[in-house]
Parts: structure tokens; C-alpha cells; sequence
């Protein structure tokens, strides 16, 4: 299973680098939404990869960042989050409060899970607005990257 998690944030790691490289070349012209979302994205992975750490990190998922910070942030997160997957069991629940202040518990494995589903979400609305101001959004389908 630590090796589908591996594979599965490798996927997770190179269309966020690919969503930088396509943020580098538009330059000014990407719009706030855009940035907003994809600062989200890397967001909600420090704040998840902090719960299992039981490190308090962000104290809101929408905090803004240079998107010129962008590529740099999400090798250090890929970097944590291969860290947690090899040495942390996935079957292991974590204890955790929520900005609201209530109690959850989770296994690792469901918000590994849940990290990569979050983040294909929101890169398909970056997608989208993306196309809609007339930039070419980046490939980002799991198939196509295991081709």
C-alpha cells in the first residue's frame, strides 16, 4: 500500500510543478482566483501532513502566497508527505482538531487519500478558469501521467 501512496503523490507532485511551470510562463496575467485555489491546494496538504505530525501549522486553509513560492512549497510538502508514508503505518488513526475547534479522528491513509482527491478537485476549477481567460490549463489526468 506505501508504494500505491508513493506513486499516487509522485502523480500528486508533478502536475502541481507542471501547474508552477504554466504559472512562470503567464506570468501577472494569472488571475487572483487562480492563485487563491492553488495556494489552497499546497495549503490544505501543509495543514494535513501537520495533523499527523501533531504540528500546528497554517491557521486557515486560504492563506495567500506568492504563487513565485508555489514549486518551491510543494517539493517541500512532497518531501514531508513521502516522509509520513514511509515511516508512519497508514492504518494508524490520528487525533486531530479542526479550525471550529472539534475532535476528529482519521486514519493516514484516508487523508492521504483525501489530500490527492482535494487537490485533483481544485486544479479542475484552476482548470477551468484558466481556459476561461484563455490560457491553456495543464494536463492533469492520473492516466495520463502513468503513461
Amino acid at each position: 500500500m506505501k508504494v500505491f501512496y508513493k506513486d499516487f503523490f509522485q502523480y500528486n507532485y508533478q502536475v502541481n510543478q507542471e501547474l508552477a511551470r504554466s504559472f512562470k510562463s503567464y506570468g501577472d496575467a494569472i488571475g487572483e482566483d487562480i492563485a487563491r485555489l492553488a495556494n489552497h491546494i499546497l495549503n490544505a496538504q501543509q495543514i494535513w501532513i501537520g495533523r499527523i505530525n501533531g504540528e500546528k501549522t497554517l491557521s486557515s486553509p486560504w492563506v495567500d502566497f506568492p504563487l513565485s513560492s508555489f514549486e518551491e512549497r510543494n517539493q517541500e510538502l512532497f518531501d514531508l508527505t513521502l516522509e509520513v508514508i514511509s515511516l508512519r503505518e497508514l492504518d494508524e488513526h490520528i487525533h486531530f482538531r479542526n479550525f471550529a475547534g472539534q475532535e476528529f479522528q482519521n486514519k493516514i491513509s484516508d487523508i492521504l487519500t483525501h489530500l490527492v482527491n482535494h487537490s485533483t478537485y481544485h486544479r479542475g476549477q484552476i482548470a477551468l478558469l484558466m481556459r476561461a481567460a484563455g490560457f491553456e490549463p495543464v494536463k492533469s489526468d492520473f492516466i495520463y501521467f502513468k503513461r
